[in-house]
């Protein structure tokens, strides 16, 4: 079964690579801002070894060396979190079941003037049975934080993923998810009705060909997802069976992100009063109805078309692996 979910997710997000970063812009830069603000809750050493006191001034504390921190990003897809821890990093290291996805984060590494010696992806699967020789290199184990940037929910066995991220972590690392708290699947009927009839299809001038594609697509997605989200109380017991509950913390990330019209799933944060901007216009709905009688079913929608994100932490003890 673990083999199928992992071909599935292949499959999908090879097909995926090419228009993902576009799709999900409004979302990765919500994410990079929230993750950047939240250094001090994901908790790695990102300063200085050096114990300066605190008075040193601002220029002195610029030119101090700072400590090398190395990053592996687990199903980094084309790269959002390597991307937004990068700058308290000396390096990051994508790893992903898609060749896509992997060609996608080194040609973005590339563009940003990066070596490889600073960010790279390879090709790898750390949930199958056995893992391929080629991910047992040195240089891919003892790393600071080890993250998972919405790929929870894809995977067969979070806990065996969980267990293998920590293998390779330092004593004293971090393991950082964000993924989705519990929430009913998405109906995909009410997925398509909420993307042709407000504001995601006929309006933008597409054909009805490009919509039966787009449909299909975020048909085959919703194969893709294993799990509809995680509990707190999950979440640390993952954490711990994996070797990495110590400081464990979890923090929800504003009131829920919209979803729905752009294939993975996963929207904007948005409040309801901008969501409702989307949905309908004054006396009619989109699709030619009374808007008070659908107020209530619009309301419903809305609320199964949102997802509580969190970010969830912990660090690993134990000595440190030969």
């Amino acid at each position: 079964m673990a083999g199928d979910a992992a071909e599935i997710n292949r499959t999908i997000f090879n097909e995926e690579a090419a228009s993902y970063d576009e799709k999900h812009r409004k979302l990765n830069d919500r994410l990079t801002r929230e993750l950047q603000a939240r250094l001090d809750f994901i908790g790695v050493d990102w300063a200085s070894d050096d114990d300066d006191s605190d008075d040193e001034d601002e220029r002195d504390a610029r030119e101090r060396p700072r400590r090398e921190v190395r990053l592996l990003d687990y199903a980094c897809g084309t790269g959002m979190m390597s991307r937004a821890l990068a700058p308290y990093t000396a390096q990051c290291v994508g790893m992903d079941i898609s060749e896509e996805m992997v060609a996608a984060y080194n040609r973005g590494a590339e563009n940003q003037g990066l070596s490889p010696d600073e960010m790279r992806a390879v090709l790898g699967d750390l949930t199958s049975e056995s893992v391929d020789d080629a991910l047992s290199s040195p240089e891919l184990f003892n790393f600071d934080i080890a993250v998972v940037g919405g790929g929870f929910h894809h995977f067969e066995d979070p806990e065996l993923a969980a267990k293998r991220l920590v293998e390779r972590l330092r004593p004293g690392g971090v393991l950082l998810i964000w993924d989705f708290l519990p929430h009913g699947p998405l109906n995909l009927h009410l997925h398509q009705h909420h993307h042709h009839n407000h504001g995601h299809g006929h309006g933008h001038g597409r054909g009805i060909n490009a919509e039966r594609d787009e449909d299909q697509a975020t048909r085959e997605i919703f194969r893709s997802v294993m799990h509809h989200g995680f509990s707190e109380a999950r979440m640390r017991e993952i954490f711990t069976g994996a070797g990495a509950g110590a400081e464990f913390r979890l923090e929800v990330i504003g009131r829920g992100f919209a979803i729905g019209g752009h294939g993975h799933g996963h929207g904007e944060d948005q409040t309801p009063a901008q969501q409702g901007e989307r949905w309908g216009a004054e006396g009619k709905d989109d699709a030619g109805g009374d808007k008070g009688e659908g107020k209530d079913k619009d309301k419903d929608d809305k609320e199964a078309l949102r997802r509580q994100v969190f970010f969830a932490r912990g660090t690993k003890r134990g000595v440190e692996r030969k």
